[in-house]
């Protein structure tokens, strides 16, 4: 081919059809993008609104459980709407998001993983901590909290409602089941994408890293049991685990130390053992859990079902106008937190 004929084939108006306009255009298959743009849009539109809120016009403070229990609701169910808009519009089937039935052995296993979720997040949130303040780097303030304590049954019900069950079945539903099914299948892109963005939603810089080891733990269950209530077991068992070993390894609450001197020294021993049993014990689990993979692989191979097949979507899919707003409005979320 000539000079001039190569010239003619990238010609302005080739390259604005091949290349220009398809990346403005939005796909004709669900990604990526589209699932970023419209979660972490709203929730920069809901973050915005919540920060300029004059609290003197509200009956409740923003830092009450009531409010936290309100700004919490609203975020779950923006990401419920985006769930629900992008599988009725593409017609993602219930087994690409909610997956398929480990079995009993799966569900206990995937229970199980909380225990070591717990120890190894816990432990690595006070050793942050204790390096913040080691560093004498400012303690941020979180953007949703709560500081009410409160000791009636109906704070109680609210509380386990609005910061443990419905976080977990909708956050695990979004980014262990939406997002896990969008997303090319490769097993280091189901495992890392959803753990990043699912930490990155929590707004919570000293959170980070705690938040991190848990999205990981979540979603290599997810990965390994093909399930997305397997990774809402993990969860719920490390709720359970927080509160029945919170005398042995305690969650270190930032505002109740001031400098490193102040910081108990048994909570970064207890914290150090509690990662490195962590450890131990998460690798018999993923162990067994891979086990358990390898069988549901053969299985779908001797039977050829179309459970176990992921969603047939070409890589440059992902990458449209959407995703660069997607990526934006989560930018945005940290930089006006």
């Amino acid at each position: 081919m000539s000079d001039q004929q190569k010239r003619g084939s990238l010609s302005f108006p080739k390259i604005l059809k091949d290349y220009v306009l398809p990346f403005l255009c939005p796909s004709s298959y669900p990604n990526l993008g589209i699932v970023l743009a419209g979660a972490f849009g709203l929730s920069f539109l809901l973050q915005m609104v919540w920060t300029e809120l004059p609290e003197e016009k509200l009956f409740f403070s923003k830092t009450s459980l009531i409010g936290f229990s309100l700004i919490t609701l609203f975020r779950l169910l923006a990401l419920l709407l985006v769930y629900v808009l992008v599988t009725e519009h593409y017609k993602i089937g219930a087994h690409h998001t909610w997956g398929r039935n480990p079995g009993v052995g799966g569900f206990f296993l995937a229970f199980m993983v909380g225990v070591p979720a717990m120890m190894i997040s816990v432990g690595i949130h006070n050793l942050f901590i204790y390096m913040e303040l080691k560093m004498e780097n400012p303690i941020p303030s979180q953007l949703y909290y709560y500081v009410t304590e409160e000791g009636s049954i109906y704070g109680l019900i609210l509380m386990l409602i609005m910061v443990v069950v419905f976080p977990v079945l909708i956050e695990e539903l979004f980014f262990r089941g939406l997002v896990y099914a969008v997303i090319p299948d490769k097993w280091w892109l189901r495992i890392t994408i959803p753990a990043i963005l699912s930490t990155f939603f929590a707004v919570n810089r000293l959170e980070l890293p705690s938040l991190l080891v848990i999205g990981l733990l979540c979603s290599c269950v997810r990965y390994f049991t093909d399930n997305a209530l397997c990774s809402c077991l993990t969860r719920f068992g490390f709720f359970c685990t927080k509160i029945l070993l919170s005398r042995f390894i305690p969650d270190q609450e930032p505002t109740a130390v001031q400098n490193a001197m102040d910081y108990d020294r048994m909570v970064i021993y207890a914290s150090v053992m509690g990662v490195v049993l962590g450890f131990v014990m998460i690798m018999v689990l993923l162990r067994q859990l891979r086990l358990l993979r390898y069988l549901q692989k053969n299985e779908d191979m001797r039977c050829e079902t179309e459970e176990g097949k992921p969603l047939a979507i070409p890589l440059q899919e992902h990458f449209h106008i959407d995703f660069v707003i997607g990526v934006a409005f989560l930018a945005l979320c940290w930089i006006m937190s």
